[in-house]
């Protein structure tokens, strides 16, 4: 009898750890790719990054003379069986759509996630958009 009690008290409590696993926090709206830029090119400070970054620094980079219009507005995405999904927002963030003007050159986007995402950021490959409303482009990384 003891037997079977401790059973179904192992079973309960696999099936409660089992209830609990971490999970991704999806949001129930899709990213729309955009077309990729020629000009415009955009990577991560880091090719991999522990699940509980705090921020992660883009670098969007203009490679043409004309100046290239953007904001500090960002999407984060997870590669899922091939497919790209968003990343919930866990608090409605301030749009910083102020159109900010920049030459041939680089430029520091400050993408913070401690106050933005669920965190920590489980394992996986992941994508920050940057850019602006004359097109956005992606830097991929990896979570560990």
């Amino acid at each position: 009898m003891l037997k079977i009690k401790l059973a179904v008290v192992l079973c309960a409590l696999l099936l409660l750890i089992a209830g609990c696993a971490a999970k991704d926090d999806f949001a129930d709206y899709s990213v729309t790719e955009h077309p990729q830029i020629e000009y415009l090119s955009a990577e991560t400070e880091f090719a991999e990054y522990d699940g509980n970054a705090e921020a992660i620094y883009v670098f969007l980079t203009n490679d043409r003379d004309e100046y290239f219009h953007f904001d500090y507005y960002w999407w984060l995405e997870k590669e899922v069986d091939g497919e790209w999904r968003a990343i919930r927002f866990i608090q409605d963030r301030a749009l910083d759509l102020v159109d900010y003007s920049m030459p041939r050159g680089t430029v520091s986007i400050w993408c913070e996630l401690k106050d933005n995402v669920k965190q920590p950021l489980l394992p996986g490959h992941y994508r920050l958009w940057v850019g602006g409303d004359h097109g956005r482009v992606s830097a991929e990384f990896d979570v560990k």
